[in-house]
């Protein structure tokens, strides 16, 4: 039954992006419009996921979510939290994987939305990351990465990239670090969905002005300080 519940909401999701991404294409041509579609895309899709597979979430440290520009670094385990954080946040602009943008209708506005990497371009990657995060920042966006580069399982935290450093140093903003135990329920590899919550814990921030060290130190050390306990909630 889980199985065929899982089968159904990506089912559903697929439709949903095709014919939303369809219908609104229009909107590719301002980047605020094109934000609040995607915004909309988000919601309907974390209450299909609720509606279909069971699957709901709670926010924590709410109070810390960013209104203002900022980098929001996250642990990351499965898709549902490049989904939760669209709907979260007001500006928010996620760092992903150049190949998506191959993906017919998903690429078009994940392209428009937010940051495609070339994971395989080493240092040519990173100063254009720090190039855009510069771009995001100054617009007033919340830039969305995820520190590890891939994604891990639930309960560890896997090395952290430089690329977040580089990040920070550029964008004279705040990092707000962010935790979750997406993946207890939204299971990797395969994708079945478990009946259940997700906790997602947003972090306070770490401040602009710290060197390089002390900037991966603070926030390599809250995240793991923070997962554990929003694993076992």
């Amino acid at each position: 039954m889980t199985e065929a519940r899982s089968f159904l909401f990506d089912a559903f999701l697929a439709t949903l992006t095709v014919v939303m991404g369809l219908i609104f294409l229009p909107a590719l041509i301002d980047r605020r419009a094109a934000r609040a579609i995607t915004r909309v895309w988000a919601q309907i899709a974390l209450a299909a996921l609720k509606g279909i597979c069971g699957v709901s979430h709670d926010v924590r440290g709410a109070e810390f979510i960013p209104a203002g520009p900022a980098i929001v670094a996250s642990n990351h385990q499965s898709m549902w939290e490049t989904i939760v954080l669209l709907a979260l946040l007001k500006r928010p602009a996620i760092v992903f994987k150049k190949e998506l943008m191959r993906v017919p209708v998903y690429g078009w506005w994940a392209s428009r939305t937010g940051v495609p990497v070339d994971r395989g371009a080493g240092a040519r990657a990173i100063r254009m990351l720090r190039r855009e995060t510069e771009r995001h920042v100054a617009r007033g966006d919340q830039i969305v990465v995820f520190p590890e580069g891939t994604r891990g399982a639930p309960g560890a935290l896997g090395r952290l990239q430089p690329g977040v450093a580089g990040m920070y140093l550029i964008a004279d903003a705040p990092v707000t670090p962010v935790v979750h135990n997406s993946g207890t329920v939204w299971r990797h590899p395969g994708g079945v969905k478990e009946p259940g919550v997700v906790t997602i814990r947003f972090l306070p921030p770490i401040p602009p002005g710290l060197n390089k060290r002390a900037f991966m130190a603070q926030l390599d050390g809250a995240l793991r300080d923070a997962l554990e306990p929003a694993e076992a909630a």
